[in-house]
């Protein structure tokens, strides 16, 4: 924390330890997982972010602590603009400066749920080009990354219109198909969405294999979701919209 307000040109709010560590989960190798709140920061959290990386990056070199740092904002706890890692990060939080502070709680509403959504939506209609690309390239096993990650962002888009923040990854596959029941016929992409991540459910880095029916299969299932994605949210800004 020291090194922290020194280097990084921002002042900083608060500073907590989340994670696994902070969770009393961690193994012998986990990081320690740092989030800094500062009282403002650039659009982009650039150059203090960059110089926060550097400056835990040091402090692993010198310790042998492995140290991962997140920077954010005041503007970043606000209502509707609120992620869920944030979210679920500040409910692990134990408050590390100042030393006396005390544990910052903040609710996830929808508000919050249709930021995150339009910005998943964003990201996966970025990524039909990405898969052409790959495709024409001749990288099969990057346009299968790319499709499987989308899916998982759709399924975690419907649980967080549900208010659901927790489920990652292969968990988020399970858990929006346990909820929503989607169309047989999307069940084996689903599937192997879901064993992509490995046994644990959490090896996002893995050779992902080809999906079951092609990658356009795939694909179609991912274009299902972003209708469903887009509706749902629709639905939920009509009943926000109401209620006020």
């Amino acid at each position: 924390m020291r090194r922290i307000r020194i280097g990084v040109p921002a002042e900083l709010w608060r500073a907590f330890l989340f994670g696994s560590r902070a969770r009393g989960e961690g193994r012998p190798d986990s990081d320690l997982d740092v989030l800094l709140v500062f009282h403002a920061l650039p659009p982009d959290r650039e150059p203090q972010a960059g110089i926060a990386e550097w400056i835990a990056d040091e402090v692993a070199e010198d310790t042998g602590v492995p140290v991962t740092v997140w920077s954010v904002s005041r503007i970043d706890l606000e209502r509707g603009n609120r992620t869920p890692m944030l979210v679920d990060s500040l409910d692990d939080g134990v408050p590390l400066w100042p030393p006396d502070a005390p544990p910052v709680a903040i609710d996830y509403t929808p508000d919050d749920a249709l930021f995150c959504a339009a910005a998943l939506l964003d990201r996966v209609e970025e990524g039909s080009a990405e898969v052409e690309e790959a495709w024409d390239a001749g990288e099969p096993q990057v346009a299968a990354r790319r499709i499987r990650d989308d899916l998982v962002r759709m399924c975690t888009a419907m649980l967080l219109l549900d208010g659901i923040t927790r489920p990652r990854r292969s968990e988020a596959v399970a858990a929006f198909a346990a909820r929503h029941a989607p169309p047989r016929e999307m069940a084996p992409v689903l599937r192997w969405a879901a064993a992509s991540f490995g046994p644990g459910g959490r090896d996002g880095d893995g050779p992902v294999p080809p999906p079951p029916g092609g990658l356009a299969a795939a694909a179609s299932a991912v274009e299902a979701l972003r209708w469903r994605v887009a509706a749902r949210g629709r639905e939920l800004r009509e009943a926000l919209d109401l209620q006020r």
